[in-house]
């Protein structure tokens, strides 16, 4: 069962996207803190990590580069996400090593399809 890691500081929407993920056939795990997030990645190695831009002890783009400069997980995809609107927040998510960006408030079926995107790609 492919697993993903949720890294949100929302717990409400945290507990939402599993929720809605689990019964869609993934194993989640949860983080609500950066530093949280890259020991759940690094002891877990989840298949996708979705990742909030704004988490309370580290901006999202440190956690990826973090991520992605440990070699036990740097081939997981990291898809970043924020209430942050505009080009600028997009290019630096990349830049920090992330597959994709999403604005807030997602819509399901987009969090789906790039869910498929790239878990189906590895």
């Amino acid at each position: 069962m492919p697993s993903i890691l949720i890294a949100e500081d929302n717990e409400d929407l945290r507990k939402m996207l599993a929720w809605l993920l689990q019964p869609r056939g993934y194993e989640t795990l949860q983080a609500a803190t950066g530093k949280e997030a890259i020991q759940v990645a690094i002891a877990a190695h989840p298949n996708l990590i979705l990742l909030d831009l704004n988490l309370p002890d580290m901006n999202g783009a440190d956690v990826a580069r973090a991520i992605k400069t440990d070699t036990r997980t740097a081939h997981i995809p990291i898809v970043g996400w924020s209430a942050y609107f505009g080009e600028h927040w997009r290019e630096e998510a990349l830049r920090a090593g992330m597959v994709a960006y999403m604005e807030k408030p997602l819509s399901v079926s987009v969090i789906e399809a790039t869910i498929k995107q790239f878990i189906l790609a590895d």
